[in-house]
């Protein structure tokens, strides 16, 4: 069984990211797997599980560097709509029976549009189906599979204000800066990023590591990131406070849930009225100085205001 790793924090929320390893081809092993971990999860009071990117469909058999048909009607085949779908009702069972919030990804079915689909995250509660987000940044061949999103919605829930970012939106510091200015208390990321070396000097690694950081210090948040494990991917799933340098939790390189606990609100209050000599990051920002950035993009049609 997965190793729990972590710290506590005095008492509140119970967070725990899933380093997960996903089959690409086995949804129904997948779901069954995250059944479990849940189940894990329930019986140390978390309030909060987060599953990687694609957890129940996988992000495909060459990852997203390589374009495969095979993959893309595989997505087509197994896409859903949501929340009407099989999957999300199964995990909105499980959240009222385990009393806690889930948080994973799968590929959405657009109902209006012929064979569109769309790299989701999916959030569900002990209330309920509480709300989707759609990855909007598509990297390499991604792109020739899924339709990106639109939109960064901010959830209200027991335990909090949520926003969630997928993977590659966190490249983008856009992304999580207007969840926060939404109000979004825990930024969720469930991401599949890559190790191909395996090691904590793979550049990839290096670099995923840096952006979630710089994520949660810069909006001074809560950000839970969850990563897929296993060729290619890189593990390290992950709890990070508003505070500079909070590593709450954090897994390796083998499956395994990274649990954290903590009082989110004062941790935040924490970051934005003590930490840094009081400089709060959001309050402190002069955005009549910054201009229509997108306008300004040499760009071009990458690029929307």
């Amino acid at each position: 069984m997965p190793n729990e790793m972590g710290i506590n924090m005095s008492k509140k929320t119970r967070i725990a990211a899933a380093n997960m390893a996903v089959d690409p081809r086995d949804i129904e092993g997948n779901i069954s797997k995250m059944e479990k971990l849940i189940d894990r999860a329930s019986k140390s009071s978390i309030d909060l599980i987060v599953f990687p990117e694609q957890s129940v469909t996988g992000y495909g058999t060459k990852g997203m560097t390589l374009f495969s048909a095979e993959d893309k009607l595989f997505f087509q085949q197994h896409a859903e709509p949501i929340p009407d779908g099989p999957t999300v009702k199964r995990f909105i069972r499980k959240a009222k029976e385990a009393e806690l919030y889930i948080c994973f990804g799968m590929t959405e079915l657009d109902e209006e549009r012929f064979n569109v689909t769309y790299n989701t995250v999916v959030l569900v509660g002990p209330e309920g189906y509480v709300g989707k987000t759609r990855k909007v940044h598509l990297p390499l061949c991604e792109r020739l599979i899924h339709m990106p999103g639109s939109e960064y919605p901010v959830f209200e829930t027991a335990i909090g204000k949520i926003g969630i970012e997928v993977c590659f939106d966190k490249c983008f510091p856009e992304v999580a800066r207007s969840l926060a200015l939404k109000g979004a208390e825990i930024i969720l990321g469930p991401t599949a990023w890559p190790n191909i070396t395996k090691s904590e000097d793979d550049p990839d690694h290096k670099a995923s590591l840096v952006f979630s950081q710089a994520r949660a210090l810069e909006n001074m948040v809560v950000f839970v990131e969850s990563n897929q494990c296993g060729a290619p991917y890189g593990g390290f799933s992950r709890v990070l406070g508003p505070n500079p340098g909070q590593i709450l939790a954090q897994a390796g390189f083998e499956e395994g849930l990274a649990i954290a606990e903590l009082d989110v609100r004062a941790e935040i209050n924490h970051a934005r009225m003590v930490s840094m000599g009081g400089s709060d990051l959001l309050r402190d920002r002069m955005p009549f100085t910054y201009g229509a950035l997108a306008e300004e993009s040499p760009y071009g049609i990458y690029c929307r205001s």
